[in-house]
């Protein structure tokens, strides 16, 4: 029996590029996959009246929309958008997840799903070639230099992914959650594959992510990887000071202690993240057709 598909997307003023969206998936399901598929919207509380009807395409079962009270960010909407999922779909499925801006490629959803067969696993969009800002390309790449140097870890995947139903399950057990998707996607599935696809431009309009908001974004993804970190870095202040590289131990004084203290603070907020994903998800509203 062939897996169902559900294509889930946090949505936040962008519905018109949502639409185009949804009709080159539409294309892609009825040319390629030969599927149809339901589609689960996550309002991040837009606070606009929209027409729901114009997003029902051929190829498309049925549509939830999802009602958040409060704009939680695309993070905490998916984390959302993942309970609701395991609450109403039983098994065997693949979940799709991605961007609603255009960013993330809908000829990816082939590529990612074909790989998802041949090994029987998750697969996630490894990010090739990007379209924004220098200044963004620039923050991206020290991101990910951090994260490797404190983790061993190479985390350079978004939201844009295709899972199994298992694996829904078990990323839903972590609290880490509510703080930000790929790491905990990263430290609770060990055999994730991936494939590379290039990021492309936004249908239409600007996007919402500035520099303070993509800076909170990283100590999310950081306090998620919290363990990794306060143990890389005593191990690196370890070695810097018992060799010959005092140097070395300075500068990574300078770097570790403001990481070190703000990981201790993580492991506080970090208790109340399931409790916090429990208390939304009683709060949102449904609309289906």
């Amino acid at each position: 029996m062939n897996a169902k598909f559900i294509l889930l997307t946090p949505v936040y003023k962008d519905w018109k590029n949502l639409e185009k969206l949804l009709a080159k998936i539409n294309v892609l399901f009825l040319k390629k996959l030969k599927s149809n598929f339901d589609l689960i919207i996550i309002d991040d509380c837009s606070n606009e009246k929209v027409n729901l009807r114009k997003f029902k395409f051929s190829k498309i079962n049925k549509i939830n929309v999802i009602k958040l009270n409060n704009n939680l960010g695309s993070q905490r909407a998916i984390a959302m958008g993942l309970k609701y999922v395991q609450k109403f779909y039983l098994k065997n499925y693949k979940l799709i997840i991605m961007d609603s801006d255009g960013q993330d490629n809908p000829n990816g959803i082939l590529k990612m799903i074909t790989k998802s067969k041949d090994f029987d696993s998750s697969v996630v969009a490894r990010r090739g070639q990007r379209k924004e800002d220098l200044w963004f390309k620039m923050f991206y790449e020290v991101y990910c230099f951090f994260i490797f140097f404190f983790t061993f870890k190479k985390l350079r995947y978004g939201n844009f992914c295709v899972l199994k139903n298992t694996d829904v399950q078990k990323i839903l057990k972590d609290k880490n959650l509510w703080s930000a998707f790929p790491p905990t996607l990263s430290i609770n599935i060990k055999n994730i594959r991936s494939v590379t696809i290039n990021r492309e431009k936004r249908f239409s309009g600007n996007s919402k992510v500035n520099f303070g908001g993509l800076f909170f974004h990283a100590l999310k993804v950081f306090s998620v990887l919290r363990y990794r970190i306060i143990f890389t870095s005593l191990l690196y202040l370890l070695i810097s000071y018992f060799t010959l590289f005092n140097n070395f131990f300075l500068f990574l004084m300078i770097i570790i202690i403001p990481i070190f203290v703000l990981n201790l603070s993580n492991f506080t907020m970090s208790f109340y993240n399931k409790d916090n994903l429990i208390k939304n998800f009683k709060k949102i509203k449904v609309i289906k057709f």
